[in-house]
């Protein structure tokens, strides 16, 4: 059963003296999350790994304050060049739908639109119906391509928001728009959104194996339970840790499918948007 660790665990793991972690704690609420049920705080092995990033970017010149807004996504993109992958900020109620349809991203939800999340490469907006008020909300889009999805607009504030430097598009964002949007800023980042695995599920492959369509269904279940668990009621702490570490697991496997079946797909020469269920 996992109780936490105490500072002097947390020091040796990390490599920092008990009095730097008290420091960080006071300063910048880098400190234990871990709830031991005595009302003594200690540290997760999330509040571990944090640490030792934040101490690895900052010995690189990063600045402590900077990095304790940062959430996990950008710390490990940032101390993982070598495997990058893009972090996405998102503002609106299809986020947990695709942080579990995109596994190739790690997506970072934003309460406010006052500024966009720290660390991000991109910020996803959706809003229903645009006003001159949630317009005064918005910061200019320079650290982050901002990408803004709306319903109802008028010229004027879309002429407003393309001088602040958004790109705007009407509707809702789907799955595959998505998917192609990532593709070009980052090759090679391809994959499927659920309609399309339904479909990969019922063709009549080519090869001497229904490969194809059991890959799919695995993806398939892997990526509603990947939602599942991002909407899961959570009741504390705790459970919000418990449920943040399955959704990990669950998106390492996503991605590990994900490679069998698009090597699959290239084998069998398929297009999956133009598929038809046999």
């Amino acid at each position: 059963m996992n109780t936490g660790k105490r500072i002097g665990e947390a020091a040796t793991l990390t490599g920092l003296s008990a009095h730097a972690l008290r420091q960080w704690h006071r300063r910048y609420d880098i400190g234990p999350s871990f709830n031991s049920g005595g009302g003594q705080r200690r540290y997760s092995d999330q509040d571990i790994e944090r640490i030792q990033r934040i101490d690895r970017l900052r010995q690189q010149g990063f600045s402590l304050a900077t990095l304790a807004e940062w959430p996990m996504a950008s710390l490990r993109q940032h101390t993982e060049r070598d495997q990058r992958r893009l972090v996405i900020g998102w503002y609106g109620r299809h986020y947990s739908a695709f942080a579990a349809q995109v596994p190739q991203a790690d997506f970072v939800p934003s309460a406010t639109l006052e500024k966009s999340p720290p660390g991000v490469d991109l910020w996803v907006i959706e809003c229903s119906t645009l006003t001159d008020d949630l317009l005064d909300e918005l910061p200019d889009s320079q650290e982050a391509l901002s990408i803004l999805w709306y319903d109802y607009a008028n010229r004027r504030q879309l002429t407003h928001l393309e001088r602040l430097g958004y790109e705007c598009h009407k509707g809702t964002p789907t799955t595959r728009w998505f998917l192609d949007r990532l593709g070009k800023l980052t090759p090679g980042s391809g994959g499927f959104s659920l309609e399309e695995l339904s479909r990969l599920m019922t063709i009549q492959p080519s090869l001497n194996c229904e490969c194809p369509n059991h890959l799919a269904g695995i993806l398939h279940e892997l990526t509603q339970f990947a939602q599942y668990s991002l909407e899961c009621s959570i009741s504390d702490d705790k459970d919000a840790e418990l449920h943040q570490d399955i959704f990990r697991h669950i998106q390492t496997s996503q991605r590990s499918v994900l490679s069998a079946l698009h090597a699959v797909v290239l084998a069998e020469e398929l297009d999956v948007r133009t598929l038809t269920a046999s």
